[in-house]
């Protein structure tokens, strides 16, 4: 369905969320259920499973929708994401992530006392760090050994000594478990171009196959391998090397994946608001920077993409549009340009179903005394 098509099916909606106060998240469920689906129909089952990332919504409600019988395991980018999950109820986790604070490492093996949990590491002072961790608390921890493959980020080189060096720590570490690499390609995942885009996925999957082997010659079984984005997720399967798929935001979508030609997912988050201002040139909404993140643009308008966009801290300006434009009082819907930031500026989304519409909690958001 064209974003185009989406944006009208939820605009028609509108009278349905009367009770929910503005500025809000809107979740499509049927939508992102139908994501859901589309994106377990683009792997291959017997070679690679969808592992969701939780960073994407921080909304057990919502890993509650995508767990099926494939989908057991979630990741996360925080250990207090982890910790919610892990509270939900959810059994094996994954932090993409290296953790270092103090209390951030005491977080994640309290977390280990419950469910199966497993953590990146990029430098041998982290072993150490959790080595002495989980001996102390008496639990597991299954690790995986970051490799940069273009993303000039957290990783070690795929040609580095460092590569083996820390896989043999992590091995010989008695509460550590050496399981795999972590391979993510996010410098990848933002090109619009599909063709720029397979391109570049194509080194960094040059990159990927040299560690493996480096690891596998080294004696070591490489379980997991990790990675995989929504802008890549059509492709990774012509590779055969992730099979420990981390898509995010194709569940709910955005503006800017939106955006791409060749991901087969359409909008399910909608921004909520009310019109509190209208002139004949402009109406102003009662939500701003404090509610919609602008890190990759501005939010769309569903009523005309086509429409300028301005925010201040607790306005959006809607201007220049060809539409006719609604009443103070009225209601209307954007899509947020980027998921991720956005949800994180809101303890509570609105799920809507059939004639069913409830709040559910943004309960991954970071909470600490």
């Amino acid at each position: 369905m064209p974003i185009a098509a989406s944006g009208n099916a939820a605009l028609s909606r509108i009278s349905d969320f009367a009770g929910v106060p503005t500025p809000a998240l809107l979740v499509d469920a049927a939508t992102a259920r139908a994501n859901h689906a589309r994106a377990l129909g683009l792997l291959d089952p017997t070679r690679a499973r969808l592992r969701p990332h939780f960073k994407a919504h921080k909304c057990t409600a919502l890993a509650e929708l995508q767990k099926t019988e494939t989908v057991v395991g979630f990741c996360c980018q925080t250990t207090w994401e982890a910790a919610a999950l892990v509270k939900a109820g959810f059994k094996d986790v994954m932090v993409t992530n290296q953790v270092v604070d103090p209390a951030a490492v005491r977080q994640l093996v309290e977390a280990a006392k419950s469910a199966r949990l497993s953590v990146l590491v990029d430098d041998a002072r982290q072993v150490r760090l959790l080595a002495a961790a989980t001996a102390d608390a008496g639990v597991d921890l299954e690790v995986l050994v970051e490799v940069d493959i273009g993303m000039r980020r957290c990783g070690v080189p795929p040609e580095s000594d460092a590569l083996i060096d820390l896989a043999t720590a992590v091995a010989t570490s008695a509460r550590l478990k050496f399981v795999g690499i972590q391979a993510y390609e996010g410098h990848v995942a933002g090109l619009a171009d599909p063709a720029a885009r397979r391109a570049a996925l194509d080194a960094s999957a040059i990159l990927l196959r040299r560690a493996i082997d480096r690891v596998t010659a080294a004696g070591f079984v490489v379980e997991v391998v990790g990675g995989g984005s929504t802008g890549t997720l059509p492709y990774l399967r012509d590779y055969g090397l992730w099979n420990d798929i981390q898509a995010g935001s194709y569940l709910l979508m955005d503006g800017f994946y939106s955006a791409f030609p060749d991901t087969p997912f359409e909008p399910a988050l909608f921004a909520l608001a009310t019109v509190i201002h209208q002139s004949q040139s402009r109406i102003v909404l009662d939500g701003g920077l404090k509610q919609l993140s602008v890190d990759r643009g501005m939010p769309t308008w569903l009523g005309d993409p086509a429409a300028a966009v301005r925010l201040s801290d607790e306005h959006t300006v809607i201007r220049d549009s060809a539409a006719d434009l609604p009443d103070v009082g009225q209601r209307t819907l954007l899509q947020p340009r980027h998921i991720d930031p956005t949800i994180n500026l809101h303890s509570t989304l609105w799920l809507y179903e059939g004639a069913d519409v409830r709040p559910v909690a943004v309960d991954g958001r970071m909470e600490r005394n």
